[in-house]
């Protein structure tokens, strides 16, 4: 039951400063070598490029701007404007996978309506990422607590809109923490969907710390990742309880381990 982790630096390795180049640095002396963050915005490619290939170290997943509300078909110019620039940006950092958010739903629509238009919009820009051989994955978060509002609130939202879609370049990014806290079971949710699961997120619940600061059995749930024949990454996107990050986060290391 071995898996190999990535370690979202937006949470993690902050102790090291606010340039994520020397977060970079950081990860990669606890022993990661993967590593995800959320946008570039105020950072500069050709530096943190740099950190990347001095360290060994590969960007394992990075975010479109999540906050274009593209149920709105308006916004749709802007939305493909922001992808080609995020996928451009991973082209460059050597990342494979750019998520995308839904944004804002809209109480008054049907839900049905608004993932149809999400749906539209991430047809929209298959071919950008076709263009450069990346996977766009779709991600839910809790509405409970860290995300009131947004539209892909439960796992089903992705899976509609990845079936919608139809293709191989469109896939879930299942964020464990999120599913939890918002009320799904893991065991029943995913052995539908597992085949469109291209990445997988924890943090622990509740608080969203590191794995082994909550309630969540860790051992049970990496066992039902291998159950279903789960073998990607696991990305750790946690705020962890304690400093440095890398004694935080040895508890899952160590896990993954096999």
């Amino acid at each position: 039951m071995a898996f190999d982790l990535s370690v979202n630096l937006e949470y993690g390795f902050t102790e090291a400063g606010d340039r994520l180049e020397d977060r970079i640095a950081a990860a990669a002396a606890a022993g990661f070598r993967k590593v995800e963050i959320f946008t570039m915005a105020g950072r500069d490619v050709a530096s943190v490029r740099a950190a990347l290939d001095a360290h060994s170290v590969e960007l394992w997943s990075m975010v479109n701007d999540p906050r274009t509300r593209i149920i709105d078909p308006q916004t749709h110019d802007e939305f493909r404007a922001n992808v080609r620039q995020s996928v451009e940006n991973a082209v460059a950092l050597g990342c494979k996978r750019v998520v995308i958010a839904s944004g804002p739903a809209v109480p008054f629509l049907k839900r049905a309506v608004q993932l149809q238009t999400v749906a539209d919009a991430v047809a929209s820009v298959v071919p950008i990422a076709e263009e450069h051989d990346l996977t766009l994955i779709l991600e839910a978060v809790n509405t409970r607590v860290d995300h009131p509002g947004v539209l892909f609130a439960m796992t089903e939202d992705c899976v509609k809109v990845a079936q919608i879609v139809d293709s191989p370049r469109v896939r879930l990014l299942y964020d464990m923490y999120h599913s939890i806290v918002e009320g799904e079971d893991p065991e029943a949710v995913l052995p539908p969907v597992m085949h469109l699961v291209d990445h997988v997120q924890i943090a622990d619940a509740p608080g969203r710390g590191e794995p082994g600061s909550g309630a969540i059995d860790w051992p049970a749930r990496l066992a039902m990742l291998a159950r279903l024949g789960y073998s990607g990454t696991i990305g750790v996107e946690c705020y962890p309880t304690r400093q440095p990050t890398g004694e935080a986060l040895a508890y899952i290391q160590e896990l993954c381990a096999g």
